[in-house]
């Protein structure tokens, strides 16, 4: 099934966009309105994220999805351009092919939090008290990477860490901080269907936030 990827610039002197580049929350709500024929609908499924732009460029948001998307239901003057193209993962993979990619992704890992000093051992399986933590460090980020490459299908990889944040966020009351990085590396394609599969879904946890969206792109000589 065949992929859009449309790269949209924000005008930043619009309220609205001001208000959701400092609420990654508040940007999905927005770009959820192009996938849902009304309020009370269900959204289609999207990814998205933020790109990195200069001090004097414009915000650019990057946004996949199966479904069209209807950027006439954003707020008047949210965009100021929009252009869109269509791919099929499929057809473009190719096993031994040499690739570059990018994804800004929330890498973390099920494991029992250390106990600090004076608590009392918990009773009960450690199964059952294991929780869902944000890898800070690095050198842990890029071994989540490794696991996630080798679930994509990749092999061969070489991937830095561009950028890493505590990402905080709000919904309701409630704040969150999530662990981010960005990956930018190359690979070899050891298995298209797995990378077709993985571009289509995205990966890692938290994808509302504008995280998980894998790109991939021929590597130049």
């Amino acid at each position: 099934m065949t992929l859009l990827l449309n790269r949209l610039t924000l005008n930043l002197g619009h309220r609205d966009v001001r208000r959701d580049l400092g609420n990654a929350y508040d940007m999905h709500r927005t770009l959820a309105r192009a996938f849902a024929s009304g309020p009370d609908d269900t959204v289609e499924p999207f990814l998205w994220r933020l790109e990195a732009s200069r001090e004097a460029e414009p915000p650019t948001l990057l946004v996949q999805s199966q479904g069209e998307p209807r950027w006439e239901h954003l707020p008047a003057g949210y965009l100021q351009a929009q252009a869109q193209r269509s791919w099929t993962p499929e057809d473009v993979f190719a096993k031994g092919k040499a690739v570059a990619f990018r994804v800004r992704a929330n890498p973390t890992v099920n494991r029992v939090p250390q106990a600090t000093s004076g608590d009392e051992p918990a009773s009960g399986s450690s199964r059952g008290r294991r929780k869902r933590l944000g890898l800070w460090r690095e050198e842990e980020q890029l071994e989540w990477m490794q696991r996630q490459a080798e679930r994509l299908g990749l092999g061969a990889v070489a991937a830095t860490v561009s950028h890493a944040e505590r990402l905080r966020c709000r919904r309701g009351g409630a704040v969150m901080t999530v662990a981010t990085a960005q990956f930018d590396g190359q690979a070899v394609i050891a298995d298209p269907d797995a990378l077709a599969a993985g571009v289509r879904s995205g990966i890692g946890h938290a994808r509302m936030l504008g995280l998980g969206l894998v790109s991939v792109a021929p590597l130049r000589a």
